[in-house]
């Protein structure tokens, strides 16, 4: 009995000791981590200011800065492999979500209306991203933009991007009535109601409540304005939507499918494109349209898209996002 009291006893001791040496071991490693992203922030000091960061915000900067070991962890994680398109709507975009979008529409309407006439962008394609980017402002992260951007340009894995993405980050400081402490996004540096990285805050977020400030976190119309403004400036037509899903006949030449490939709809309607209720496709103008597949499984959807799906393609370059964009916009106007 006391052999085994003994043995135990020892055995968590063992288990105490290997605790307190893994915790000293990561404790080592982050202080290892720590003074070599300091290191690296003093060379990064000479690069800021050359290109034209003033000295009290890298001081200010360079003083506060920390090493953010869990951006790393969530930067390496993979995401699990989503299988279908479905299986991303589901998700993205559940019943509780398309409701709550087509509340917010109606709550925001005369905003979102007076927005939309100004910048030439339909109202639901607004809210559409408000919802799928921050769920109506809800999710903007909480992580310091800089110290993320930092830590990301410092770990190696596209150190170019973040390293440029924090100089603009910088510059907001500079130029904006914004302070560090209020500079607050996801652990990737996307930032606000919006989650415009710093360098499309800096080339396309709006002051639209003329409050001195562009506040793309408080402020709704602001959002709404900096989410019109990002559109329109890349092309959007207001006249137009965004596509249509589609049902290819069994024929369909499969070298037609992507998005690069362009043709009238008239077109496609003469290939035997149809809409999924078994209509011919109808255009009052003859719309030039790409066909387009998403999804890897058997049950993947087609689409019939036009122009502005492909300026959502530049916001996010995912199928799967651009297309939960257009059927939710779809969802708020019905």
């Amino acid at each position: 009995m006391q052999r085994s009291f003994q043995a135990n006893s020892l055995k968590i001791f063992a288990l105490l000791f290997a605790i307190i040496l893994i915790s000293a071991c990561a404790s080592i490693a982050d202080e290892i981590d720590d003074r070599r992203f300091h290191g690296r922030l003093i060379n990064f000091n000479t690069e800021a200011e050359a290109s034209g960061i003033s000295s009290q915000t890298l001081y200010n900067f360079m003083k506060n800065a920390k090493y953010l070991p869990k951006v790393i962890e969530l930067d390496r994680k993979q995401p699990d492999k989503i299988k279908s398109f479905n299986q991303y709507l589901a998700s993205s975009m559940p019943t509780k979500k398309v409701k709550m979008a087509k509340a917010k529409y109606l709550e925001n309407k005369k905003l979102l209306d007076k927005i939309g006439k100004q910048y030439g962008v339909q109202p639901r394609f607004i809210v559409a991203l408000w919802g799928s980017e921050s769920d109506f402002g809800r999710n903007q992260g909480s992580f310091s933009v800089l110290n993320s951007l930092a830590t990301l340009a410092f770990e190696g894995r596209r150190a170019d991007f973040f390293k440029a993405e924090l100089i603009n980050a910088l510059k907001i400081i500079d130029k904006e009535n914004i302070s560090p402490e209020d500079l607050k996004g996801s652990w990737a540096g996307a930032m606000g109601q919006t989650q415009f990285m710093p360098s499309s805050f800096l080339e396309l977020a709006v002051d639209y409540d003329g409050d001195g400030k562009k506040d793309i976190w408080e402020s709704k119309a602001d959002a709404f304005a900096s989410i019109a403004n990002y559109l329109s400036k890349n092309g959007w037509d207001k006249n137009s939507t965004w596509g249509r899903e589609i049902k290819l006949p069994n024929n369909f030449d499969a070298n037609l499918i992507g998005k690069t490939i362009e043709k009238p709809i008239s077109e496609w309607k003469a290939l035997g494109v149809k809409y999924t209720n078994g209509k011919p496709l109808t255009a009052k103008k003859n719309l030039m349209a790409s066909v387009v597949r998403v999804g890897d499984d058997d049950n993947a959807r087609a689409f019939l898209i036009y122009p502005n799906y492909k300026i959502v393609l530049k916001w996010n370059r995912s199928l799967y996002f651009a297309s939960s964009i257009g059927l939710l916009s779809d969802k708020i106007s019905n």
